[in-house]
This record gives structure tokens, C-alpha cells and sequence, in this order.
């Protein structure tokens, strides 16, 4: 079976400078802050695998959110 590799995120430079003080920001729940450094790592183009070594979820949420990430609505 083949691999499917994941589409690419492309941020603006507005949304990307909001996803960066979300990822680092010390008053940002944890939970926004994850998933904001899950949006930055998708942005660079980094694998799903990488993704969840990187932040320590589980490969399935990372795939989850990211698929979110390109639904319309970006939910």
C-alpha cells in the first residue's frame, strides 16, 4: 500500500506570526499552545511521525489536527 504523504500548510504571514506567539507564549493554555506548535511544525513541511516526536503526542492526533487544519472552516 502506498504512502500518503500530507498536504502541505501554508499559514500567512499575519497567521503565522499569531501561531508563533500562541506556540511560545507563557499565558497560552497548553492545549493551544500544542496545537499551535503542530500548525508551525505541518508549515515547515515536517511529517506527521516528526511532528509527534517532536511534541509528544500520539502519530493519530497529530494526523487529526492536521486534517482539521485543511477542511474548510479550519475547525
Amino acid at each position: 500500500m502506498p504512502v500518503r504523504t500530507p498536504c502541505p500548510i501554508a499559514p500567512s504571514a499575519a497567521e503565522r506570526v499569531r501561531l508563533k506567539k500562541m506556540a511560545y507564549g507563557h499565558k497560552t493554555e497548553h492545549r493551544l499552545r500544542v496545537r499551535a506548535q503542530v500548525v508551525l511544525h505541518a508549515a515547515r513541511g515536517r511529517s506527521h511521525a516528526c511532528i509527534a516526536r517532536e511534541t509528544g503526542l500520539p502519530w493519530d492526533t497529530v494526523r487529526r489536527w492536521r486534517g482539521r487544519l485543511l477542511r474548510p472552516g479550519r475547525g
